[in-house]
């Protein structure tokens, strides 16, 4: 995450947490000529369109409050979506326990891809589960060219009820 947008994170992090939602990750983006602070949030029941208005009516408020954001900007708010790209650490983190596909710059283990269950992030890099082995494969953050969540199907309310928090990392 660039320094700008490691800065938003902390800035919004307490609000986003305060109203019950995870953080997953801040971009600051040039779009169409104007500046784009995006800011993907998280629960385990999901993310509505009403929790997205909720959050960005709070975040409005601290952000307009904010000293060093002087220019205009648009702000959105959005969840992560079941393909989302992965880019930090913070984000594998948060998704363990999820699938994902990678694209890797460099083989590892003889393969240029990797799909499998995110089990964890350690110094070496990114643990996942290839689907039907038993061994982890570990890819240094840096190896990865590009990496998505696998799309699922939306859970059945009780499996949500049920699910453990994935909480929101460090």
């Amino acid at each position: 995450m660039a320094k700008d947008e490691e800065r938003l994170f902390e800035l919004a992090r307490g609000t986003v947490e305060g109203m019950g939602y995870c953080l997953v990750a801040v971009e600051d983006r040039p779009e169409h000529g104007r500046r784009v602070l995006r800011f993907i949030i998280d629960h385990p029941r999901g993310i509505g369109i009403e929790d997205c208005a909720a959050v960005s009516r709070e975040l409005g408020y601290v952000l307009d409050g904010a000293s060093g954001i002087d220019e205009r900007y648009a702000l959105e708010v959005s969840s992560p979506g079941t393909d989302r790209e992965l880019r930090t650490e913070r984000e594998y983190l948060h998704f363990a326990g999820r699938e994902v596909r990678m694209v890797l710059r460099e083989p590892v283990g003889g393969r240029s891809v990797v799909q499998g269950t995110i089990v964890g992030v350690g110094p070496d890099g990114v643990r996942v589960r290839p689907r039907g082995e038993a061994e982890d494969v570990v890819v240094p953050l840096g190896g990865i060219s590009r990496a998505r969540l696998v799309g699922e199907e939306k859970p059945r309310p009780e499996a949500v009820r049920d699910a453990p928090s994935r909480g929101c990392g460090s």
